[in-house]
């Protein structure tokens, strides 16, 4: 009866319906693309469950201890999760010394991309504790910017595609992050993800995809659209040979100050700025 219950919790049922979306929109093609989000607080439900045995993690993340997490499990397809949850998602507990988790409902064969879930999510309780979802997709219009050389920078990414519309920077204006190449699933990727989305709540890994943040899933994939409107605008005006030059400085301004943004995002461009020309 517990596990039946924990299959109709909101997190398990959101997961589903996001997957379904993401696999609609062909951003999660066959096996690819995961999720996961902190259960906090914890169904006490969960306390009763047997786990699993422990499964080393292939970075400590000490300040997860005791933390549960709902996971994707790996080969799982997006447009099957909705169907069975139980075979495409599980629920672990981080273990108290940090260097290992348990799985105590569903699928125990996490995704191969745990490393940068559990980074993320660690810095996420540091830095931005009401984020409690990791969306990994694979929009096509967004991987295809990450190609382009000029743009291969946080910087220029930021300031191309947020100037494509004009609330955007409104609602980044700690603009984004270009991750360049490291090895999918690799501690080095999970690591320079965490740092990358201290600030942001996207970032784009070089020629594999976006990951986001936020307080749900749904948040989350709010802001995976969100940019890739950004994006499919950008490649609108390229392919009619238009100039995709984005808004005017003062456009940007005047928008950001209305809203109380623009010494926040003018404090976010100089750190960038700084990154940049290391």
């Amino acid at each position: 009866m517990v596990q039946a219950r924990l299959g109709t919790l909101p997190e398990v049922e959101e997961l589903a319906r996001v997957s379904t979306w993401l696999a609609q929109k062909g951003w999660s093609e066959a096996g690819s693309g995961n999720l996961s989000i902190r259960l906090d607080p914890p169904p006490e439900s969960l306390q009763a469950m047997e786990p699993s045995l422990p499964q080393p993690l292939p970075l400590p993340v000490v300040g997860l201890s005791g933390c549960w997490l709902l996971i994707t499990s790996t080969g799982s397809r997006a447009r099957e999760t909705a169907e069975a949850p139980e075979a495409c998602s599980g629920i672990f507990r981080v273990l108290p010394d940090g260097e290992a988790m348990a799985c105590v409902w569903g699928n125990a064969q996490v995704t191969s991309e745990v490393a940068a879930h559990l980074a993320v999510h660690q810095m996420l309780v540091d830095h931005r504790p009401e984020d409690r979802a990791v969306l990994h997709s694979h929009p096509a219009s967004l991987i295809a910017l990450t190609h382009v050389t000029e743009l291969q920078d946080s910087l220029a990414l930021s300031r191309a595609l947020l100037g494509m519309q004009s609330e955007a920077n409104v609602r980044f204006p700690d603009g984004l992050r270009f991750l360049p190449y490291s090895p999918a699933g690799s501690v080095e990727i999970a690591t320079r993800t965490a740092q990358a989305l201290e600030q942001a709540r996207l970032a784009l890994w070089y020629a594999h995809g976006a990951i986001a943040t936020g307080p749900t899933l749904s948040s989350a994939l709010d802001t995976l659209e969100y940019v890739d409107k950004m994006a499919q605008i950008y490649w609108l005006l390229r392919a009619a040979g238009e100039p995709a030059g984005g808004m005017r400085r003062e456009e940007i301004e005047a928008s950001l100050e209305h809203f109380g943004l623009w010494d926040r995002h003018q404090q976010s461009l100089a750190a960038l700025r700084k990154a940049s020309s290391r």
